[in-house]
């Protein structure tokens, strides 16, 4: 099989056997990777730090026809983001990065625009925009970019426009609806306040370093609380990193964090 090269953000890695480990990757050209590099934990010559978590690389592979795993056969370290991971907050956050974006990134698919959103938003913490803000706009742009973001405009019941006022989320029906229409909401429905759908529409427009210096935006809290229900809802699972990240913060409300 011919040998492959494309840019790559190492999301985890994974022991396999003495001296090799096991690589998930977010390409640019080939959406999510899982490779295996050989003698990476025994020889520090050859990929160096270069497979820490959250490098971005540019990584060269092989696959042979009938196995799962690609050949890793070298990975140059383009831009690293080790330094963020020295505090234990931001290093926290970034794994839940990587654990979102392994649970919704696309295998064997072309995934320019996740692997754009997961760099933008390193470049955005390491440039001292807000964690909770940073969460939120990777969370909200995470659930747009794969089709399971509800309309924050306009009532997914009746139709009507939601303007300024206060919005539920209708977890059975996968919509926001509006006050008069959230009483028939099944199991209950999770309150999107008109001032967390303005944070988000104003996230959906701009990039994320222009929220560097800026006012902590309103209804990040309800932000977190409508991706955690969507994330659980579309991948039956919750992730570990966010508990993680919950203990970190002395036990801090999930729904702060996105997390159940």
């Amino acid at each position: 099989m011919p040998v492959k090269d494309t840019e790559a953000i190492v999301l985890r890695t994974q022991p396999l056997g003495e001296s090799d480990r096991i690589v998930t990757f977010l390409t640019r050209a080939v959406g999510k990777l899982r490779g295996v590099a050989k003698g990476a934990r025994r020889s520090v010559r050859r990929f160096g730090s270069n497979l820490e978590p959250m490098s971005r690389v540019r990584l060269t592979y092989f696959e042979t026809e009938g196995r799962d795993l690609a050949r890793v056969e070298s990975a140059d370290l383009l831009e690293s983001f080790y330094r963020l991971q020295e505090d234990p907050e931001r290093a926290a956050v970034l794994a839940c990065f990587a654990e979102v974006a392994d649970a919704f990134a696309r295998e064997q698919q072309e995934d320019d625009a996740s692997y754009r959103l997961l760099h933008a938003v390193l470049r955005a913490v390491r440039d001292g925009v807000d964690l909770d803000v940073a969460a939120r706009y990777f969370e909200i742009w995470t659930l747009r970019l794969h089709g399971v973001l509800p309309d924050l405009m306009a009532c997914g019941r009746c139709g009507g426009a939601l303007g300024a006022a206060d919005g539920f989320y209708d977890r059975r029906e996968t919509v926001v609806v509006c006050g008069s229409c959230a009483p028939g909401a099944a199991g209950g429905a999770v309150p999107v306040p008109a001032a967390a759908r303005r944070t988000a529409l104003e996230m959906l427009r701009r990039g994320p370093e222009t929220f560097a210096g800026t006012p902590r935006p309103e209804g990040l809290p309800a932000l977190a609380q409508l991706a955690q229900v969507v994330f659980l809802d579309v991948t039956e699972k919750t992730f570990r990193s966010y508990r993680v990240l919950q203990t970190l913060r002395g036990g801090a409300p999930a729904e702060r964090i996105g997390c159940r």
